[in-house]
């Protein structure tokens, strides 16, 4: 498969990435965005009071950090904006087609993509299907709502978190939030501090980790380099002075150890949970017109339920049958292959205990060396890469387990380029110590 032309589905965060990495090492991307704007999620799928929960100093990609006249944790029109600019700054504009909708990604000819793939998609001017030597799929993981199912029918107003923009788009006054996110402990406060008293229904406890440590952003502490396991002894000492048992707050105590699940950064549930504005109800077993119905036996009327319960992984221009799935989430070589197949990349499909950029900027660099040891194969590269990487369903991960795991593959790759001979004419790939590719011509890495 030659390598060519490149198409990257999304111009959000990851979709940003992927196009700049691939720019840098003159691959041509066309980028497809449904939105008039870049930004994704950070254009317009977040409520009026969202603020980072990275700071500012790990949140921006490394070439491009965000302004260091910021405060700590700046207003999500601010990322809004620096997106933008990065768009700018780099020349990405030029490269994106902007309110275009991918419809349809399929083999274009070989079913394992060896031969390309046809993208399918639809503008205001119609509809049209391209050819591309590959297609990265970036199309975010924050947008096809999940509502669980639960017995009976509740008569009350129902809002997803994704519809949720300011306190007047609650029904009180009695709201009952459903959730353990972030997302769902903003809106029990927001409810709590609209009506007075606000709910919030929980399947499982989480580990509740604040902004800051000592002053300190906690998403400064990551270091890629200290064992998961002394972080976790670690943090879990410290909680247990921060917080306290979770008995004080009406809750259980978690099921699972720190860090091996998502953790919820909040502190302000804590603190309204104790002052009364929000109180603490279990799952809920059924719903009886506005009565819900909790597993504990309590009962107890609302005028609304807001689902702050998640989303699912969805692609749906892309046959699911072009992955094997594990729990909503689809299986890849390397944290962005599908295991039989050829020039598709599944990038940023992973939800991150830290800052979002550096770890995209260094995942889009191993993005990049895919794609150029894939042009120089003649089969799908995930096919080798799978016999010494187990493909996984990996979706929550931290800052320093995804820098390990991205230089480790990062390696693997350059000693399979080596051995497979997936070089390009004018180069070969040497080794660094910490395990980054570069590139130097013939001559030099021979010496």
């Amino acid at each position: 498969m030659a390598r060519g032309t490149h198409c990257v589905i999304g111009a959000g965060f990851a979709g940003l990435a992927a196009a700049r990495a691939l720019l840098k090492r003159d691959v041509d991307v066309h980028v497809y965005e449904v939105r008039p704007e870049v930004g994704g999620n950070w254009l317009d799928g977040v409520y009026d009071s969202t603020h980072l929960i990275t700071s500012r100093r790990s949140t921006g990609f490394p070439e491009r950090p965000l302004p260091a006249d910021l405060p700590d944790f700046p207003h999500w029109t601010v990322l809004r904006d620096y997106l933008k600019d990065y768009t700018d700054e780099f020349g990405l504009r030029e490269h994106i087609r902007f309110g275009t909708e991918v419809t349809a990604v399929v083999p274009a000819g070989a079913a394992d993509g060896t031969d390309g793939w046809l993208v399918t998609s639809r503008a205001a001017n119609g509809e049209q299907t391209r050819h591309y030597a590959g297609v990265v799929v970036a199309n975010g993981h924050h947008w096809d709502k999940f509502v669980p199912d639960k017995p009976g029918s509740f008569t009350g107003a129902q809002l997803h978190v994704k519809d949720y923009k300011r306190p007047e788009d609650l029904v009180g006054p009695k709201v009952l939030v459903v959730g353990a996110g972030v997302s769902a402990c903003d809106l029990a406060v927001e409810a709590g501090r609209t009506f007075g008293t606000a709910w919030i229904s929980m399947r499982r406890t989480h580990h509740f980790v604040p902004k800051t440590v000592y002053g300190k952003p906690v998403s400064e502490l990551n270091n890629p380099w200290i064992p998961a396991w002394l972080q976790r002894v670690v943090s879990t000492a410290m909680l247990r002075v921060v917080n306290g048992p979770y008995s004080q707050y009406g809750m259980p105590e978690p099921d699972h150890k720190l860090f091996t699940e998502q953790v919820t950064v909040n502190t302000q549930l804590l603190y309204h949970l104790r002052h009364g504005t929000v109180r603490y109800r279990p799952d809920i077993e059924r719903f009886d017109g506005r009565t819900v119905r909790f597993v504990d036996g309590t009962a107890e009327e609302f005028d609304s339920v807001v689902w702050a319960t998640g989303y699912l992984n969805t692609f749906p221009f892309l046959d699911r049958g072009l992955f094997e799935w594990e729990n909503g989430v689809p299986r890849r070589v390397c944290g962005l292959l599908p295991e039989r197949v050829a020039g598709l990349y599944v990038f940023g499909l992973i939800q991150l205990r830290g800052g979002a950029g550096p770890m995209l900027a260094l995942s889009a660099e191993l993005l990049a060396d895919m794609v150029q040891a894939q042009a120089r194969a003649g089969r799908p590269i995930s096919l080798d890469l799978a016999r010494e990487r187990k493909p996984d369903a990996r979706f929550y991960a931290s800052v320093p387990e995804m820098t390990r795991q991205v230089e480790r593959e990062r390696a693997l790759l350059a000693r399979l380029r080596r051995r497979e001979h997936w070089l390009d004419t004018d180069e070969q790939v040497g080794e660094r110590a910490d395990g980054d590719l570069v590139r130097v011509p013939a001559n030099t890495a021979a010496r």
